[in-house]
């Protein structure tokens, strides 16, 4: 599993590095926006970094499903399907690098603006002026930013183990493609089609969760219905893989 997993990393790791140069040379001008008293390259740093951690954790999944579908289709599948490892194995590779891939990369963002609010309170005179800006920066964007620590990050970590639960769901979708609706007419259409379906009805499954009382609570039980998902589609997709796929 541990040399799968490194396998499925070397394919994804340029992308990985384009996003980290990006993103230092968007610190890079934050930092000299706040030294240097630079408004323009502090507003550039704070949208671009901004942008880094929203684009960069959804390609991260995208990537992963576009390798994936390559895996299936072209004969890159014969360097990895013919190895003797089981779908499981395979699969699960797959899942766990994208799956410590996103939220890596969501800590690391997440620990990037907690460091660049330590240094706008130091050196830009107080935390309310640092907020301030970020809103007058956000709100091109036309976002809302509701500032309570606590808040901000159990929501985070509920944003992330739904984007893996989608992208798991992706998977379950290319599986399909390739294997029950493979050489039927328009089953790229129809696999997506049940994308849809099931993406709607994980949606609905987790808006129908019961109110626990406190926003902890609620949000650590989306946080676990995602989770749960994901490992029910993680296994259906893979014995799917094991009956039905031919490489």
């Amino acid at each position: 599993m541990r040399k799968l997993m490194k396998y499925e990393l070397r394919k994804t790791l340029f992308s990985k590095l384009i996003l980290l140069a990006v993103t230092a040379v968007a610190e890079a001008a934050f930092l000299a926006g706040v030294f240097l008293k630079w408004d323009n390259g502090l507003g550039a740093g704070i949208s671009v970094l901004m942008l880094c951690a929203m684009i960069g954790i959804f390609y991260i999944g995208i990537e992963s499903l576009l390798v994936f579908h390559r895996d299936l289709n072209t004969k890159q599948s014969y360097m990895l399907f013919l190895t003797p490892k089981s779908s499981w194995q395979i699969l699960g590779a797959k899942v766990l690098e994208n799956g410590i891939s996103i939220f890596i990369t969501g800590l690391f963002f997440a620990a990037l603006a907690a460091i660049d609010v330590s240094v706008a309170v130091l050196y830009i005179g107080g935390l309310q002026e640092f907020l301030d800006t970020v809103s007058r920066v956000t709100s091109m964007f036309r976002f809302e930013i509701s500032v309570s620590s606590g808040d901000i990050l159990i929501v985070f970590f509920s944003i992330l183990s739904s984007w893996l639960m989608t992208i798991t769901t992706g998977y379950l979708a290319i599986v399909l493609a390739a294997t029950v609706l493979a050489g039927k007419r328009f089953s790229g259409l129809a696999s997506f089609g049940l994308y849809l379906l099931i993406t709607f009805g994980e949606s609905e499954l987790i808006g129908h969760l019961p109110d626990l009382g406190s926003l902890l609570a609620n949000f650590g039980a989306v946080i676990a219905m995602g989770f749960a998902l994901t490992g029910l589609i993680y296994g259906l997709s893979c014995w799917i893989m094991e009956r039905k796929l031919s490489v």
